[in-house]
């Protein structure tokens, strides 16, 4: 993360729209700010809640975890939760949305939602998807002859058979392939029946939790072939690692990370003004640089290098197949379940 930290914030401050140097110089206490570790951390702490101070005027203060973990502080919060913001897997989000923690985005503190490309903000305003990961197919280019074209050549190449890596149910990857294979060969992406009788058909296969253990897992060729995301693929490329990714012919997946209001928050504003930030277009085109990460705002620029390693951005952002995660919230536990029974 070799960056220009005073230009970067320089430029930010001047672009934040509305939110410009809050009237509330700094904060009473400060304002929670839920993230992941490792990478994600470190940008935060270094660049993103920096710039996001000296763009708006409020301090905000890290909170490291899972998105399991924020889901469970905010339940356990109840009428007062630790967050005024939630950001997760839009699954997850799904989930606490159905339980009624969040409250809609009011539309005129978030100026730049307006600028996002189509199917992130969600019906109703109710939460947007601020950072967007496609999953691509990877493999081992010496360890695969025919490189995979579609998703169904996971099922249709034999030279794949026994060397493919999923993930576990824990993980969203996990049921995006699993909708997504509903979609290919069901009546619909939940068609769970028929998702699970084509998964058997894949077996064996590696199951990973995270994706780090796929990337680990096609290094020492357990793998040569694996749904992953772009992220961990350009990692190991960076790295020297013998591994392509591609964009199947029906389209990708996509880790989507779901930002909410929450109801019972006690800083709603400050709230809006992350919001706003995160989606700014010079935010999307950093994070794109440092997480290869597809920016979410129309308005972001991606230089050609990096554009070149970056299939989906731009218009190609309508290459992502989306899954409305509100009905999957009534069968998540049973489908669950039925995976760890079945699958394993």
């Amino acid at each position: 993360m070799n960056l220009n930290r005073r230009s970067f914030l320089a430029a930010l401050t001047a672009s934040a729209g509305a939110f410009s140097l809050s009237s509330r110089a700094f904060a009473q206490s400060p304002f929670i700010i839920p993230t992941y570790g490792g990478t994600w951390a470190k940008f935060w702490e270094e660049t993103l809640v920096p710039g996001f101070a000296e763009a708006t005027g409020i301090q905000g203060r890290l909170d490291v975890g899972l998105g399991k973990d924020f889901v469970s502080k905010i339940r356990a919060g109840g009428a007062a939760s630790p967050y005024s913001v939630f950001m997760g897997n839009e699954h997850i989000a799904a989930l606490l949305r159905a339980e009624g923690f969040f409250e809609p985005i009011d539309m005129a503190k978030v100026p730049n939602a307006t600028k996002l490309h189509e199917g992130l903000l969600n019906p109703g305003n109710s939460g947007l998807r601020g950072i967007v990961s496609p999953i691509g197919i990877a493999y081992r280019t010496d360890m695969v002859e025919t490189a995979p074209k579609s998703w169904t050549d996971l099922w249709d190449n034999p030279e794949f058979r026994g060397r493919i890596g999923l993930y576990q149910i824990g993980n969203a990857g996990a049921l995006l392939f699993l909708r997504l294979t509903a979609k290919l060969y069901g009546s619909g992406d939940l068609d769970i029946d028929t998702a699970f009788t084509k998964l058997k058909e894949l077996a064996p296969f590696t199951q990973a939790s995270w994706s780090g253990e796929v990337s680990t897992s096609l290094m020492r060729g357990d793998i040569a072939i694996a749904p992953v995301d772009w992220t961990e693929i350009l990692t190991l490329q960076d790295k020297g690692a013998p591994v392509e990714i591609v964009v199947p012919e029906e389209g990708v997946l996509a880790y989507e990370q779901s930002f909410n209001i929450v109801k019972s928050g006690a800083s709603k504003d400050d709230a809006h003004a992350y919001i706003n930030y995160l989606i700014n277009a010079d935010v999307q085109a950093n994070m794109a640089k440092v997480f290869y990460t597809s920016p979410v705002n129309t308005e972001s620029v991606v230089d050609g290098d990096l554009a070149k390693r970056l299939p989906i951005v731009g218009d190609k952002m309508s290459r992502i197949i989306r899954f409305d995660w509100d009905p999957y919230v009534d069968i998540a536990a049973d489908v669950a379940d039925r995976w760890n029974r079945e699958i394993g």
